[in-house]
């Protein structure tokens, strides 16, 4: 009878078997078959924000849904591109994704797929591109049970990953600093798009720093061979954001936009103006500030007290940062209650130099006022002697 039953257990789990790589494939590739160049249209396949390399995009969809992000790669069958696109859920929740190819006679073949024979938080998928064009990131959760929020990244640090042959604009990255003397803004068609059979032109959206949501359209510039430029109007302050989106004109949009920050000469700027206050002590503030060696320390202090209150160390882990020189950075302070600030004190924010020193970039007055009941009116003031 024992050994029956030790036979009967090895049938039941030779049966069960974990799920194969193969498994997901064949599960991402009936559902993403047949596939036209855009399923957006379809119900439970909607656009998404464009995947741009090395840099980090968070996302949310709903049960049932399907979010397309675009990313577009210049690989060739000589010179290929490795690529490894992973997802990572927020607790609690699952997510899959398939990664399929530039379109062919209307149709996309999938390269690789995750998450979808078994429930998992966190998947990746590896490939080689050898194709230029724009390649599609499906994502939703698994089985499309449930909704999901998710950080999705595609990575590449190889020597084939050269600026031309990732993303849609080979310049400028996301979060560099644009513009020069002349207000000039230039950029760079990535290697998928030199071929585009069309039109194209960029629109740019600008708003006070950190605030994506009070974007306006300013302008709009058409490419000339693989150059667009722009003069940046009047209305785009030193320290702005501008995304630069992509698109034919008057149709579909390639590239949702890369966020940059205009700063026409390279210096040590912060907008004392747009500090984004948090609910509680914490506060958000942006500028540019000089980098060494991939990193800037900056603190918050109170003038009035003379104490520091937190501190914030921005790295240069953007594409569009340079590890030595000036970057853009959006810092966020976390002061403890016990020494936070109180409406109408002075602070300063400043940066601490090679020998350790305090160098102030700006003052201003403390107002957090969320509830509208303080008498205080904030933004930037004289920093004393």
């Amino acid at each position: 009878m024992s050994s029956l039953r030790f036979l009967l257990t090895l049938s039941l789990v030779a049966c069960v078997a974990e799920p194969t790589v193969d498994d997901d494939m064949d599960l991402a590739t009936d559902d993403a078959t047949p596939i036209s160049a855009d399923k957006t249209d379809a119900p439970g396949w909607e656009a998404a924000a464009t995947l741009h390399a090395n840099t980090t995009l968070h996302d949310f969809a709903d049960a049932g849904a399907r979010h397309v992000h675009s990313l577009w790669v210049a690989g060739t069958s000589t010179t290929r591109v490795p690529l490894t696109i992973s997802a990572t859920a927020d607790d609690s929740y699952d997510v899959r994704i398939a990664v399929l190819g530039p379109a062919v006679n209307g149709a996309r073949v999938v390269l690789g797929a995750d998450g979808y024979a078994e429930r998992k938080r966190t998947v990746s998928v590896t490939i080689n591109v050898s194709q230029p064009g724009e390649h599609l990131v499906i994502v939703g959760s698994h089985n499309l049970a449930n909704h999901t929020s998710y950080a999705l990244t595609a990575t590449c640090t190889a020597a084939t990953c050269t600026p031309a042959r990732v993303d849609a604009l080979a310049s400028p990255k996301d979060f560099s600093l644009v513009g020069d003397s002349g207000r000039l803004i230039s950029m760079q068609l990535g290697d998928a798009l030199l071929d585009f059979n069309g039109d194209l032109e960029v629109e740019l959206w600008a708003s006070p720093p950190m605030q994506h949501w009070n974007a306006q359209h300013v302008a709009t510039s058409y490419a000339s061979g693989s150059q667009i430029n722009v003069i940046a109007p009047s209305s785009i302050r030193w320290g702005d954001d501008i995304r630069l989106v992509l698109r034919e004109p008057g149709g579909r949009v390639l590239d949702t936009g890369v966020t940059t920050r205009f700063l026409p000469v390279p210096t040590n700027l912060v907008r004392l103006d747009a500090i984004l206050y948090g609910d509680i002590a914490s506060l958000q503030i942006a500028g540019s500030v000089g980098f060494f060696e991939g990193q800037a320390d900056l603190r918050l202090r109170s003038v009035t007290r003379n104490i520091e209150l937190a501190q914030y160390t921005a790295h240069a882990d953007r594409p569009g940062q340079v590890g030595n020189g000036f970057n853009a950075f959006d810092a966020t302070f976390l002061p403890d209650l016990s020494v936070a600030a109180a409406d109408g004190e002075l602070l300063s924010i400043g940066s601490i130099n090679g020998n350790g020193d305090f160098r102030r970039l700006g003052c201003f007055e403390y107002c957090n006022n969320l509830s509208g009941l303080s008498s205080c009116t904030g933004g930037p003031r004289t920093c004393p002697l």
